[in-house]
């Protein structure tokens, strides 16, 4: 027995469905240009967020109290941060600094625990 003819109708997508993938394609095309376009900006100048302070020609100054008897032994940037180790006082601390405005974002102290069993 053979098949039944195929109308034109059955064939083909109706209309407003190819022109409804048409627009969805164009739609992820511009979309991965625009997210292509903003990893590149970012790269390119990495710091463009935080640069408003500096672009104005401002710059920021910050005093962060160090515990008594305690010293700075190295900073370390973190992208727009910046992590201060603290030796001295009581115990060993981290301080986590904003280097866009000089705020002191948190502190992670160190303080001497029992010891470990092996």
């Amino acid at each position: 027995m053979a098949p039944a003819p195929v109308s034109r109708n059955q064939a083909h997508a109706p209309r407003w469905l190819t022109i409804l993938v048409i627009v969805m394609g164009v739609m992820i095309v511009v979309g991965f240009v625009i997210v292509a376009a903003e990893i590149a900006r970012r790269i390119s100048n990495p710091n463009a967020a935080g640069a408003p302070a500096a672009a104005a020609g401002t710059a920021w100054t910050g005093t962060i109290a160090l515990p008594p008897g305690g010293r700075v032994v190295a900073m370390q940037p973190l992208g727009d941060r910046f992590l201060v180790h603290v030796e001295g006082g009581a115990a060993p601390q981290a301080l986590l600094v904003d280097a866009r405005t000089g705020a002191l974002l948190g502190t992670v102290s160190f303080p001497p625990g029992p010891p470990r069993a092996p």
